[in-house]
């Protein structure tokens, strides 16, 4: 399908364009065109970092040489027509919007042949504009060139982070779409030293090359919801990997519920497949998020196909409370309703209510009715506490039969480990 020039009230609705604030943003919108190009081969190479250089090489179907200078206006597209089209997409982007964004803050080289042309095209861009075009030779695919990202833009250059803290972005970011896409052989360069090469693998070879053997495999159909899922269970630290139609997500809701429906300390790959009218992936610039519709059905529906109970949420695995090296220390409370506390590396965010309740309960033996007596009486939200009544509250907390979930089945607590606090500051810890 050739490209064509979206009209302006499809254009509003794709959310905010596709924003680049770094060179992993480059990467993931390159690697997402080529996998819309039937590409079974992606090459990435990058230089410091993919601030002075981001080259994206594949195989795939190529551009057409009547639409390689199109393909950096502003709302061009391979995909869509109409508003409607874009609740049914199967792809991952628009070819075009992409490039348009990347071209206006780099100088870029477009390299493609066309697979029913003999010989390809090369045009240069820089901040937007087309300063010139040839023929070459080459394979058919499509190389794209990012060079001096920003250079038009020094203010926001200065915003981006280190060499190695960008490296590793990129080298997550095409780990993701390599599971989701095993099938395509992915291989990185950085600095010109080889530091990622994924043979085309199935989906079980993919997944034990990149985190070893020894998962669980859950597979299940139920209604509309496919979902499949390699899990381990009881590891030191837990981490899911979660992909929405084939594409990588992180969606804070959506982890924190699988958290608590397959346990805290489980790694997980998690993919899930749904309708495409019923995902927008839209209300996000980059689609690292999505809205659902019939959101409580789609989440009943995977609490279901991954053994979770319908009525409450599942509890942390742990089965007792480690004794401690060191002491809570209180930092404050947020709302009058969560207390704050650090513990070696970790924050803990106690709900006051949920501990005062799980107490009482305890303390009533758990007798018919006790529920209800023991939430009566516990400390309310919203209630203000001094420091030495949080610091209270933390002991007798220590000490419950079960510390990780009130009488109804709430989690009465939440742990963050402070390295991904500096990950996202883009500090090492």
């Amino acid at each position: 399908m050739f490209v064509r020039i979206l009209p302006p009230e499809v254009r509003s609705r794709i959310a905010a364009g596709e924003v680049i604030e770094s060179p992993a943003d480059v990467v993931k919108e390159l690697i997402e065109n080529s996998l819309d190009a039937k590409a079974t081969k992606v090459e990435v190479e990058i230089s410091k970092g993919g601030k002075r250089l981001i080259l994206v090489r594949d195989n795939g179907t190529g551009i057409h040489p009547e639409d390689l200078e199109k393909v950096i206006e502003e709302g061009a597209t391979s995909k869509i027509e109409s508003e409607k089209d874009l609740m049914n997409l199967s792809s991952y982007g628009f070819r075009g919007e992409a490039l348009h964004s990347i071209a206006s803050v780099s100088r870029m080289r477009i390299r493609s042949r066309f697979f029913q042309e003999r010989e390809g095209y090369e045009i240069e861009v820089e901040g937007g504009k087309i300063v010139s075009k040839r023929k070459v030779g080459m394979p058919v695919g499509t190389e794209v060139e990012v060079s001096d990202l920003f250079f038009n833009l020094p203010a926001r250059r200065k915003f981006l982070r280190r060499e190695d803290t960008e490296r590793r972005r990129i080298a997550s970011l095409i780990r993701e779409y390599a599971i989701v896409n095993p099938g395509v052989g992915f291989t990185l360069f950085s600095n010109a030293r080889e530091v990622l090469s994924l043979r085309p693998a199935d989906e079980v070879e993919r997944i034990e090359d990149l985190f070893g053997s020894g998962f669980e495999r859950i597979r299940k159909e139920i209604g509309f919801l496919k979902v499949r899922a390699y899990i381990r269970r009881n590891v030191p630290q837990g981490e899911l990997h979660t992909f929405i139609n084939s594409r990588p997500v992180s969606m804070r809701g959506l982890k924190d519920f699988l958290r608590k429906v397959l346990g805290y300390k489980t790694f997980g790959v998690i993919f899930i497949e749904l309708p495409p009218f019923m995902v927008d992936f839209n209300i996000h610039p980059k689609k690292r998020e999505a809205k659902f519709v019939k959101e409580r059905k789609i989440l009943s529906l995977l609490r279901e196909a991954l053994g979770g109970r319908e009525e409450e949420p599942m509890p942390y695995l742990e089965q007792e409370v480690p004794r401690y090296e060191t002491e809570f220390k209180v930092i404050g409370q947020i709302n009058n309703t969560i207390i704050l506390a650090q513990r070696g590396d970790y924050l803990y965010f106690f709900d006051q209510h949920l501990i005062s309740e799980r107490a009482n309960y305890e303390s009533l033996g758990e007798k018919e009715g006790a529920d209800e007596i023991a939430c009566r009486s516990a400390i309310k939200s919203g209630e203000k506490l001094s420091e030495k009544e949080m610091k209270e509250l933390i002991e007798v907390w220590k000490n419950l039969k079960n510390p990780h979930v009130c009488p109804h089945g709430r989690p009465i607590y939440y742990r963050l480990h402070l390295k991904e606090i500096y990950d996202k500051l883009g500090r090492s810890f």
